[in-house]
């Protein structure tokens, strides 16, 4: 047994340390959020990055000095025409997004782009014409159609009858850019990405005068599933989360902040009469996932939890030939930028 766990050992150790990748990548911009979340994946993918690019001359200089087997530059024309670079990440300011993702597409560079990856769904329709002229893939960073719990879940209601969902999306005050493109978007494309496309019911909006908001929504999706949906800024950041119930047939699934995810089944009836009322009955609930930061390994890392990872991968994947299944195409964000525009009006 201890010869089996020592091979066992061995070959996980292997298999994180040797990465073999034909392909050169870059990266395009160097904020809070590519240095937290995006960085530290690539880097632990020891995916070889030969740019990282930024506008500011002063980041060129830092980026030389903080990562000096890496080139940083200002000329974004540079990546472009660099035969070498197979791959870009984009995550830049979100409105600068479009421009670089059309140029890269239009170079046959395939793309990793944060999102918003434009803010229109005319903008949207002119980045999959230029995809279809190119011999380029593009992966749009939903994050959280990666995370773990979200590929249980899916899984699981495969084999269910949904009902109906509730959705609560609860944040503080985002005062530094448009709401809907940068936090919204992530809530909406979420339920479309779980119960399919939908038409939106009612949108009732509130707003204060500091610029908070709230949408409430009701959506009914493809199947007849119906869902509620809130989404705000009202909340503080430190009290921030979401929170998901999904009713079917056989049971509720409940998930939260996409670190637990439960399942409890329904009680049988009997010609409409539910034997609990009969016989009183211990509620039994299952847990799918459990994120435990108690032990510090690779699937309890919250950059694992909740889809960085995994996209991050996925892209990786698309670029080497190893697995071209894209789940978050351009074509799959029409119906998400459709109903981003229906309640922003």
């Amino acid at each position: 047994m201890h010869s089996l766990v020592d091979l066992y050992k061995r070959i996980r150790t292997r298999n994180s340390i040797l990465k073999d990748y034909r392909s050169k990548y870059a990266f395009v911009g160097i904020g809070n959020h590519s240095l937290h979340n995006l960085y530290p994946v690539i880097d632990f993918l020891h995916v070889p990055l030969k740019y990282i690019a930024s506008k500011s001359s002063v980041s060129k200089d830092l980026i030389n000095r903080s990562f000096p087997s890496i080139t940083g530059t200002n000329d974004y024309d540079e990546v472009l025409n660099d035969p070498e670079i197979n791959g870009i990440f984009i995550c830049a300011a979100p409105s600068a997004h479009y421009e670089l993702t059309k140029k890269a597409l239009a170079a046959n560079k395939n793309v990793f782009t944060e999102k918003p990856v434009c803010l229109s769904s005319r903008e949207l329709k002119d980045l999959i014409d230029t995809l279809k002229n190119s011999s380029a893939a593009c992966l749009v960073g939903m994050q959280k159609r990666f995370s773990t719990p979200t590929s249980l879940l899916r899984k699981k209601l495969k084999k269910q009858h949904i009902i109906s969902y509730s959705y609560r999306f609860r944040v503080g005050a985002y005062p530094e850019g448009d709401v809907f493109w940068d936090i919204f978007i992530h809530p909406v494309d979420y339920v479309l990405f779980l119960f399919g496309n939908a038409e939106v019911v009612s949108a009732l909006k509130t707003r204060q005068d500091d610029g908070r908001q709230s949408v409430m929504l009701q959506l009914r999706h493809t199947g007849n599933v119906v869902g509620a949906v809130e989404i705000s800024t009202q909340y503080a950041w430190s009290q921030s989360g979401e929170e998901l119930s999904i009713n079917t047939e056989e049971g509720m699934f409940e998930m939260k902040n996409h670190q637990v995810l439960t399942y409890s089944p329904k009680p049988q009836t009997i010609l409409s009469m539910p034997v609990e009322k009969v016989f009183p009955q211990t509620p039994e609930t299952q847990y799918l996932f459990n994120g435990n930061n108690f032990l510090p390994v690779f699937q309890n890392n919250q950059l694992v939890s909740q889809g960085y990872f995994g996209e991050i991968q996925s892209f990786i994947n698309i670029c080497e030939n190893r697995n071209p299944r894209n789940i978050s195409s351009l074509e799959s964000l029409k119906t998400t930028y459709e109903i981003l525009e229906t309640i922003r009006k």
